[in-house]
């Protein structure tokens, strides 16, 4: 099979005789003046493409792909770096004015969604400005909008959005119940949020435009209404139109394998294979931590398929996946010089990794929601920076990272033409109806919780994130994520609250015969190092750490007893439930620790920080190397 660097010159060759030819009939060939333009504008459309071809040529794209493919990819760039350019643009403009396109933004949702039930009942009509939003609608959690989502999902119309939603993106409360946020146009906000993201990465950390990309990605199992809406998550990537992958370095139907072992199998192998890879993107940043804990495990099954073009047997893949990426790995065939080119990069060890083995791929891309990006930047991502260029949830993107052009240290520009904003004070978020803030009323250097209405049928809704205010841009705040009011355990995205737990670990214990738990804490398995007892090498997926005090620690503690903290979780938080049946959790470890080990905990925290004894409380959540430790020396052995 000729490789796709020399049908390039040859498709390019082919354009420019076309052009030639159909140029010398416009210019020097006697006859009827409408031939000699028709002539002279398909020469120029052929010169167009011969151009474009000889310009892909020099790029040098990745040969493991076809002409076609490749000239998707070139289409999909220029589109996407076209409409990043000129949203990036935009999202800047409303620094002059940011109160003007937020008090536009409420006349178009009322526009839009003025005669729902939910505005009959609640008057939204008789609330025109933002200042008789503020004063007439309560600040409101999830279970406001909950009976009106209920109706929706049973097929009713014109409830909290016009007409019915296309989805419905799925994420989990403070309660552990599962939320639906209704959405419309997903797509379209995923291509412009894609695009402003690849802008802001081209303009600062510049790579071939034609430069594969590795996104690590696990496909979440999607439902449906009976309306015919889906039920997603905010990062499920549309399957219906294979073309978009091309930018990707694994074929499609890599992104639709649902276990992430495999997944990241598939995508790292794909991904290795080539190594002028251009950019690396995470949704979120602790998928990169496992996938190289994966690669550091497999690199010897991973070279040796690239040798020979195959994907280990043992493999669990779908019969169809399966055949689709045999033959796309047999159609380019075994590649024993890049194998033999990565073992010697693994056998060096694995510390700075990602720059040795994809030495053009510049920054690394994602959201840092668990802090592991300490860890990374000290073992595999040595060497490179990290770009977090967005801030968002599942109910609205709120931020973009404009750049250091523009803001000199991180933090997010407020999306004004997303989302109504109002900001609650630190100090006053424990009550039920604070006074609220807009954009104009934030002070520097002060820490507010969001709310925000947005298109989609959510009024003066509570996120329950922190920010800062960090400076100005004009008239704009700049702001940067504190973190979660009421949050426990987040080591995806689960974010597990606190109350969610304390109430499985009592209900599991309680069935525990004749031991009764006194206290517990938990920590995640990302604040682990190897210099900890506990930490455990060959474990790829993050997991759950509890410490329990209970009345007679000489009591053995049975696996049975241990894995129902493990159920008690998972059937209150459907997130927990998806993602231990993904694999991407691990189960939790739970060790029972002596007499005193809390009393040892409460006396190394008020030696060591600023808290009094009046003030003390046992923190359910051990979010320090040394509280760990202090846990770790009063195990029970």
């Amino acid at each position: 099979m000729a490789g796709l660097h020399v049908k390039l010159s040859a498709l390019a060759a082919t354009w420019a005789l076309l052009s030639g030819v159909s140029l010398y009939a416009a210019f020097c060939v006697s006859s009827p003046i409408w031939m000699r333009v028709i002539s002279g504008l398909i020469g120029l459309v052929f010169l167009i493409l011969a151009l474009v071809y000889v310009w892909i040529f020099i790029k040098r794209p990745c040969p493991n792909q076809s002409l076609f493919e490749v000239t998707v990819h070139f289409l999909i760039s220029l589109v996407l770096g076209l409409k990043g350019k000129s949203s990036h643009s935009e999202i800047l403009k409303t620094c002059k004015n940011p109160m003007m396109h937020q008090r536009r933004l409420w006349r178009e949702i009322l526009d839009l969604n003025g005669r729902t039930a939910y505005a009959d009942d609640h008057g939204l009509r008789g609330m025109p400005t933002l200042g008789d939003l503020r004063k007439q609608h309560p600040l409101s959690g999830y279970e406001r909008f909950r009976p009106y989502v209920e109706r929706m999902l049973e097929g009713e119309e014109n409830v909290l959005v016009d007409g019915i939603p296309d989805s419905y993106i799925r994420t989990t409360g403070t309660t552990g119940k599962s939320k639906y946020i209704p959405q419309k146009n997903k797509t379209k906000m995923f291509l412009k949020v894609g695009s402003v993201m690849g802008h802001i990465t081209n303009c600062h950390y510049p790579t071939s435009p034609l430069a594969k990309t590795l996104y690590l990605y696990v496909a979440p199992k999607v439902l449906t209404t009976k309306s015919g809406s889906r039920i997603e998550t905010a990062a499920t990537m549309s399957d219906g139109h294979d073309w978009f992958f091309a930018q990707f370095s694994v074929p499609a139907c890599g992104f639709r394998i649902g276990a992430m072992h495999e997944a990241f199998y598939v995508q790292l192998l794909f991904a290795l294979k080539d190594p002028d890879l251009g950019h690396i993107i995470i949704g979120f940043l602790h998928f990169l931590e496992s996938g190289m804990k994966l690669l550091e495990k497999e690199w010897k099954n991973l070279t040796r398929d690239i040798e020979r073009g195959t994907i280990k047997a043992d493999l669990n893949l779908l019969p169809a996946i399966r055949e689709s990426l045999t033959k796309e790995l047999q159609t380019y065939g075994p590649d024993p010089a890049r194998a033999a080119q990565l073992r010697g990069e693994f056998e060096k060890g694995f510390e700075g990794i990602i720059e040795r083995i994809w030495p053009k791929v510049p920054v690394l891309v994602g959201i840092d929601s668990t802090g592991s990006w300490p860890r990374l930047s000290k073992t595999y991502a040595k060497g490179l920076p990290l770009l977090c260029s967005f801030y968002g949830c599942s109910e609205s993107m709120i931020g973009v990272y404009p750049g250091p052009k523009f803001i000199d240290k991180k933090g997010y520009l407020p999306l004004v033409k997303w989302s109504v904003f109002e900001f609650i004070k630190e100090e006053e978020m424990s009550s039920s109806q604070p006074r609220t803030f807009f954009l104009n009323e934030l002070d520097q250097g002060q820490n507010y919780e969001v709310v925000i209405t947005q298109p989609f049928g959510l009024y003066r809704y509570r996120m329950g994130d922190v920010i800062q205010v960090i400076g100005f841009h004009e008239n704009m705040p700049v702001i940067d994520f504190l973190y979660r009011t009421g949050q426990m355990l987040n080591i995806r995205y689960e974010k597990l609250d606190q109350r969610v737990v304390s109430d499985s670990i009592r209900s599991a214990t309680a069935k525990w015969t004749g031991m009764t738990l006194i206290e517990f804490a938990v920590a995640e398995s990302t604040l682990l190092n190897e210099k900890c007892s506990i930490y455990e090498p060959n474990e790829l997926m993050p997991y759950y750490i509890f410490f329990l005090e209970m009345n007679d620690p000489s009591q053995p503690l049975s696996d049975e007893y241990r894995s129902m903290i493990d159920a008690e979780l998972r059937n209150r938080n459907s997130d927990v439930e998806r993602l231990r049946g993904e694999g991407a959790i691990s189960h939790p470890r739970v060790h029972v620790v002596r007499p005193g080990a809390f009393a040892a905990l409460e006396r190394y925290l008020l030696a060591n920080t600023g808290a009094s004894a009046n003030q003390y409380k046992v923190p359910r959540k051990l979010r320090t190397i040394a509280m760990l430790e202090v846990m770790l020396e009063n195990l029970v052995s």
